[in-house]
């Protein structure tokens, strides 16, 4: 993927200026960060999901993620670093970008007469646009989550299950999981988790799934990942749950 002057090979990790012909091979947080920000490009990411990435590893500081996305914009270099953007008490959103060649011109090839048309041309032109336009940048929400459920468990304690896609339509697989896992917790007597989080990797294979909670006062979260190439998939399966003893 082209961003600026420089080329991300996602499968490499790597990052190559290729005006400079340098290439650097991402850190792990630069790298969780940057794979995010493109699979929701254009849309603000919020900053918990940049710190939870895809569950593989654990969670990312605050101090990481922003050390991350200042060394990602040095990288791209200030003629394109506003590519990313922040968004204030929301998140990042990575901007579209497409390179464009520029055209080669010179006023002096043109004759007096038709300097001065086109210069009236451009500046009535500007005018209208001024008038007609409405400058008023659109307003980019964040990446807020697709659905969240609670679960009553025998106890009377609830539990979040909350899904993350990139839009609204087309989520049947996500939602066909989070309702095994729902399935699963409200046959638990009590669980140490308070908060669950699934997401579907950008080409659907792996489901993504991060637990948050408390154990005897202290904050605890796990990170579960789930590969399936089949067809049709099936992440979740009872073999599994069992497994994994999400009850605690």
């Amino acid at each position: 993927m082209q961003l600026g002057h420089c080329r991300f090979d996602e499968a490499k990790g790597e990052l190559t200026n290729t005006d400079s012909g340098e290439t650097w091979r991402l850190p792990r947080a630069e790298l969780q960060v940057l794979n995010l920000l493109i699979d929701y490009q254009g849309k603000v990411v919020a900053k918990p999901l940049l710190k939870a990435g895809n569950g593989q590893e654990q969670p990312l500081s605050d101090a990481s993620v922003a050390h991350a996305i200042f060394t990602l914009r040095a990288f791209l270099g200030q003629q394109y670093e506003s590519l990313i953007e922040t968004v204030k008490g929301h998140g990042y959103l990575l901007k579209h970008h497409r390179s464009r060649k520029k055209a080669v011109f010179s006023w002096r090839n043109l004759p007096r007469v038709a300097m001065i048309t086109a210069i009236t041309l451009i500046v009535s032109g500007l005018i209208s646009a001024m008038v007609l336009i409405d400058f008023t940048p659109p307003k980019t929400l964040p990446v807020m989550p697709n659905s969240v459920s609670s679960v009553k468990l025998a106890s009377g304690q609830s539990v979040d299950v909350i899904l993350y896609s990139r839009s609204k339509t087309n989520n049947a697989l996500l939602k066909e999981q989070g309702m095994q896992i729902q399935q699963k917790f409200s046959q638990c007597a009590i669980t140490p988790w308070k908060s669950i989080y699934l997401s579907l990797s950008h080409d659907e294979q792996v489901l993504n799934i991060t637990l948050r909670g408390d154990h005897f006062g202290q904050s605890v979260i796990r990170n579960l990942k789930i590969s399936d190439l089949r067809q049709p998939k099936k992440f979740i399966s009872q073999q599994w749950l069992e497994g994994v003893e999400i009850c605690g």
